[in-house]
C-alpha cells in the first residue's frame, strides 16, 4: 500500500508541476514582461532588440508600450526549443495586438548579431540566454547585447538559470548599475532578472 500511495503522490506532483508550467508560459509570462517593461518608464520612442524572441512576448508587449519607436526580434527559430517558434506567428501575435507597424522579426544569432554598435536604447532576451549550452556562447550573447546598446541604453534579461553569470558578465562588459532580482513567481519554474544600463561617457 506505501508504493502506491507514493506512486499516486509522484503523479499528482508531476500534474501540479505539468499545471504550473502551462500557466505560467499563457499568463504568467507576458504579465511578467508587461510589469518589467512598464518599470522602465520607457519615453516610447525607443528603438529596442529582443535577443531569441521566439513567439513574441517581450518583443510584442513592447511594441505595445513603444507608440513612437520601433521594436526588433532575432531568432534562429528553431522549433525544438520553443512550441510556436517561428517569424509567422510571433508576426501574427504582433498584428493581433495592432502593433505590426512598429514591430519586425530577422534570423540571427544572439553570440554575433547583423546590427552596428550603438543600435538600441533597450536590448531585452527572455528565456532566451540558458538555452545557450556553453558558458562561452552565453558570455558571447551579454557582450553582443552591450555592443549594440547606445550609450545610457538598457540591458533585461529575464531567467531562470546562469542569472548570476549575466550579472557577472554585463559588469565585465561595461554595464553599471547591475542588480540581479529576487525570484518572481508568476512563471514557474521562478525566474530572476538581470539588468543594468550602458554609460552615457567612457569611463
Amino acid at each position: 500500500m506505501e508504493a502506491v500511495r507514493i506512486g499516486v503522490s509522484a503523479t499528482a506532483a508531476g500534474g501540479l508541476c505539468a499545471l504550473l508550467l502551462v500557466c505560467g508560459s499563457r499568463w504568467g509570462k507576458a504579465r511578467l514582461a508587461r510589469a518589467l517593461l512598464r518599470r522602465l518608464a520607457l519615453r516610447g520612442d525607443e528603438r529596442m532588440l529582443d535577443l531569441g524572441c521566439g513567439s513574441g512576448v517581450m518583443l510584442v508587449t513592447a511594441g505595445t508600450l513603444l507608440p513612437h519607436g520601433h521594436a526588433v526580434g532575432v531568432d534562429r527559430w528553431l522549433a525544438w526549443q520553443q512550441r510556436g517558434s517561428d517569424p509567422r506567428t510571433c508576426l501574427a501575435n504582433a498584428a493581433a495586438l495592432g502593433v505590426s507597424d512598429r514591430v519586425r522579426v530577422a534570423t540571427a544569432d544572439m553570440t554575433a548579431l547583423p546590427f552596428p554598435d550603438a543600435s538600441f536604447d533597450l536590448v531585452t532576451a527572455s528565456l532566451s540566454v540558458q538555452t545557450l549550452r556553453d558558458r562561452a556562447l552565453r558570455r558571447a550573447a551579454v557582450a553582443e547585447a552591450v555592443r549594440v546598446l547606445r550609450p545610457g541604453g538598457r540591458l533585461l534579461i529575464l531567467d531562470f538559470t546562469h542569472t548570476r553569470q549575466y550579472a557577472a558578465d554585463a559588469r565585465a562588459a561595461g554595464l553599471r548599475e547591475v542588480r540581479r532580482s529576487r525570484p518572481y513567481g508568476p512563471v514557474f519554474p521562478p525566474v530572476r532578472t538581470v539588468t543594468g544600463r550602458k554609460p552615457r561617457t567612457e569611463p
